[in-house]
């Protein structure tokens, strides 16, 4: 009895040999990718060569790349886009030469690139009379010619190049700006009516008398093309109505822009 269950359990070890299930192992789909992650458009690099074979060589490897696309060979490549933050399935399925196969999956994290604000140029040259504007100087004006000036300020965005730049008073005294004075955004400039040295913050006319009227005057501000940039008046608040737009803190002096 004991040889015949030998006998049988041989036989059944040949047969299976023959018939090829004894060593039917199939194989087993492994990969890594790199990046996992990142920004549309986002290129990632897929490499199956930690896959393995079974009873046969490995005889293909499919990509389905989780976004309707899909491509072969060991290693792949693909780029993903996308206007929306997704995740990807990527399924890698390898077949050896006898048609068994084995997947494996992972997945891609895309999010939408997001454009940065486009930079703001400058755009305005911006230049206005702003208090003080000191048409009265402290006791007898043609004595005291620089403490009679007005004051200019940079409040547009870009710094002011105001060679050539005039001023004008009402009675015909004119300024003419020094080539390569340049204001700064935001900085001040006090042109005085005396003589005296020029200075990023004073500048200085070398008038021969009083340029500004005690009681109404007005200045005009123009480019070195000619155009206006600013108009200022002002009137002294004992001539002037008391409801006089920009009025200013000093209770003997009115004025404001045109």
């Amino acid at each position: 009895m004991k040889r015949l269950v030998i006998a049988v359990v041989a036989l059944a070890s040949i047969l299976l040999s023959l018939s090829g299930c004894w060593w039917e192992v199939p194989p087993v789909a492994r990969f890594t990718m790199s990046p996992i992650s990142g920004t549309s458009p986002l290129l990632v690099d897929f490499d199956a060569s930690a896959s393995t074979a079974g009873s046969a060589d490995l005889a293909d490897y499919f990509w389905s790349f989780g976004d309707g696309t899909a491509g072969g060979g060991k290693t792949a490549s693909h780029t993903y886009v996308t206007d929306e933050s997704k995740i990807f399935v990527v399924w890698l399925t390898v077949t050896d030469l006898e048609g068994r196969q084995s997947q494996a999956s992972k997945t891609v994290s895309v999010s939408p690139r997001v454009e940065p604000d486009e930079p703001t140029e400058p755009t305005e040259v911006r230049v206005e009379f702003v208090w003080p504007f000191n048409y009265d100087a402290t006791g007898e004006d043609a004595a005291h010619l620089n403490d009679e000036y007005f004051t200019l300020q940079n409040t547009g965005d870009v710094v002011a190049d105001m060679s050539g730049w005039t001023v004008e008073s009402e009675g015909g005294d004119r300024y003419v700006f020094p080539d390569g004075f340049v204001l700064s955004v935001g900085a001040y400039v006090m042109v005085h009516s005396g003589a005296g040295t020029n200075t990023q913050t004073d500048l200085y006319m070398n008038a021969s008398g009083p340029v500004w009227s005690n009681d109404f005057d007005i200045a005009i501000l123009s480019d070195v093309e000619g155009t206006i940039v600013d108009i200022y008046s002002y009137a002294s608040c004992l001539l002037a109505e008391p409801n006089l737009a920009h009025a200013v803190a000093d209770p003997e002096r009115c004025g404001g822009h045109v």
